[in-house]
Formats: structure tokens, C-alpha cells, sequence
């Protein structure tokens, strides 16, 4: 199973694509490429996140605040009030003063406004939020099910998206050479 590609397989059905381009205000094919290295880099902050002291249980309390409903569930419902499925605020909870960094990356890539980026990872924070949560959920995880589900998955993701895994590189100031993807990981937004 891999989170990241089920999210943007679920995301590239009917017009979702079309409607997220219409709610950030940039057309379906730069959302999907602003997606593919977002999505990722979420997955890989929260992994970071839950390998930390208290990181898992900040999570935890983030994925029963999500709850078991998946926002794919209910795309429309979720693009029509973004601010009521919290993503401004996870975001802010990830990735702090790193954000900046991520949608100027992300942007110069899509040729999205950073604004853009912004509003396409409030999106995408509360779908892998919500993906995660129901998993949490339905297999009544503990944080360290948690974190080991986090780490295997954000590496499946970043190995997937070479332009996130860059992008986290560049984040930590990391040498590609010596520290390959599984120390990218550890260090991913881990400053």
C-alpha cells in the first residue's frame, strides 16, 4: 500500500483536479505536479515529526481531531470551506517557518503562485490527515505503529517524487552523496 499514490490516483478521478485548480486559482495539471511534491513532503514531515519526543502523540491528537472521515470522501464539502478542515493550522504544526521555503520550491516548479502552493497544501494536509486517521482508526494503531507506518511510508513517497525528495535535500542542506534517502529522512524539515 502507498499512501502518497493512492491520495493522487483518488485525487486525478472525475474533476477533482479541476475543482482544487478552481479553489487555489491555477489549472488541474500544475495542481497535480504542486500535489505530487506536496504530498510527499507532508508525509515525510510527519514522519519526522512522529520520530521525535512527543512528536507521535502530537500527531495522534491531529488524526482523532480528523477523525475517520476522509476528506477524498467528500472533495466538494472540503473545497467549498478549506478552513473548516483545519489546514491552515496543520500546516503551520508540520512545517512552521519552512513553509516559505517549500512554496517558493514548490511554485518555481509549477509556475503556481506561491499562494497557490499554500492553499494546494491546505488541501492536501487534511487528505493525508484524513487518510491516516481512519487507518489509525480502523487498525487501532499505537504511536509506535504509528511512526513505523509514517517512516515506510514517507520513504515510499519521496523515493516516488524525486523533485520532493530534492526538495527536502535542499530544505536540510544535506550532501546527496553522503547521506542518501534514508538520512534525507531523518533530516527531512528536521531543522
Amino acid at each position: 500500500m502507498d499512501i502518497v499514490a493512492d491520495l493522487m490516483k483518488q485525487v486525478a478521478t472525475g474533476d477533482n483536479l479541476s475543482m482544487i485548480g478552481k479553489t487555489v486559482g491555477g489549472d488541474g495539471k500544475a495542481v497535480q505536479s504542486a500535489l505530487s511534491m506536496g504530498l510527499p513532503m507532508i508525509m515525510g514531515s510527519m514522519a519526522n515529526t512522529a520520530s521525535k519526543p512527543g512528536g507521535a502523540e502530537m500527531l495522534t491528537k491531529m488524526l482523532s481531531q480528523a477523525g475517520s472521515s476522509n476528506p477524498m470522501d467528500n472533495l466538494g464539502g472540503l473545497l467549498s470551506n478549506p478552513a473548516a478542515a483545519g489546514g491552515s493550522g496543520m500546516v503551520n504544526s508540520l512545517f512552521g517557518s519552512q513553509m516559505g521555503t517549500i512554496q517558493n520550491a514548490i511554485s518555481q516548479k509549477t509556475g503556481l503562485p506561491p499562494a497557490a502552493v499554500g492553499k494546494v497544501m491546505e488541501i492536501a494536509t487534511p487528505m493525508v490527515m484524513g487518510y491516516v486517521g481512519k487507518m489509525f482508526v480502523s487498525q487501532k494503531m499505537d504511536t509506535k505503529s504509528l511512526t513505523g507506518l509514517l517512516g515506510d511510508q514517507s520513504k515510499l513517497a519521496l523515493q516516488a517524487s524525486p523533485d520532493a525528495a530534492a526538495m527536502a535535500q535542499q530544505l536540510t542542506g544535506a550532501q546527496e552523496s553522503t547521506s542518501g534517502v534514508s538520512g534525507i529522512l531523518k533530516k527531512v524539515l528536521g531543522k
